[in-house]
């Protein structure tokens, strides 16, 4: 039998007595000690970060906790409604939402920053770049990801305040640079407003702390995750689930081949 190949990880490892997380004693080192910001930090980095990174990641843990009665919780609720015993499906339901319509665009927004931009261009001309990024949508007539907003039409206020606290902690950087002039580009273009969303900042933002694009829906998902669950929790105290299922009931009409 021939040598299976060796699997490495330099996350975590449970042993007889202790637990190693990145080479750390979880119950020693790490519990009561750090904060799940800084946890964070070291599973997604691989390093504890700075208490000025520390802050910048607990934003973008917070930010997108909650945004009101979407359809990815409304799923949520309607799956715990019908399988109570499965929280976790409930949970997942809302996840599986996250997508390019809600919640889900920092990876893609993040993905056009890089290749436009790679880590190692030396272009220092971002109005440039901007500009090129988008006319090349515009050409293929598709939706940029990262700005615009159907809500925060004028302006998205969590977006602001993300900068805000980017500049304050140092991470501001080139791609955080870019999707504003990515923005201010789209609206010169086009002749309306075009401001950064929630997720292009996540997206810019975490690619100047240094992840790549992959994961950059991270945030999103720690953070809704625990919104999902409040939801859920909401639902078990008052239940919401069975007047949507009856409205949807009530209001819906059959049809075949395009006749009732």
């Amino acid at each position: 039998m021939a040598d299976l190949p060796k699997i490495v990880t330099g996350l975590g490892k449970a042993e007889l007595h202790r637990i190693l997380v990145r080479g750390h004693d979880l119950t020693e080192e790490l519990l009561g000690k750090i904060t799940f910001s800084q946890m964070t930090g070291l599973m997604l980095i691989g390093r504890f970060p700075t208490e000025k990174e520390a802050r910048m990641i607990d934003a973008l843990l917070v930010i997108l906790v909650e945004h009101g009665m979407v359809s990815h919780v409304v799923a949520a609720r309607l799956v715990y409604h019908n399988a109570p015993e499965a929280i976790q499906a409930a949970v997942a339901a809302a996840l599986c939402g996250a997508g390019s319509v809600h919640l889900g665009s920092s990876e893609w927004s993040a993905k056009m920053l890089v290749e436009e931009l790679p880590r190692d261009s030396q272009e220092t001309d971002l109005d440039k770049v901007g500009a090129s990024i988008v006319e090349k949508y515009a050409a293929i007539k598709t939706r940029i990801a990262g700005i615009g907003h159907r809500t925060h039409a004028e302006g998205d206020p969590r977006a602001d305040k993300l900068f805000q606290i980017a500049r304050e902690t140092g991470v501001y950087g080139r791609y955080c640079d870019l999707i504003q002039r990515v923005a201010r580009a789209a609206e010169k273009r086009h002749n309306r407003r075009f401001p950064v969303n929630v997720t292009g900042a996540i997206g810019a933002i975490a690619l100047d702390m240094g992840l790549p694009w992959q994961i950059t829906k991270a945030f999103a998902l720690i953070g809704r995750t625990l919104g999902a669950m409040a939801h859920i929790a909401e639902e078990i105290r008052n239940p919401m689930a069975p007047a949507i299922d009856a409205a949807i009931k009530a209001n819906l009409v059959y049809e075949l081949d395009g006749k009732e």
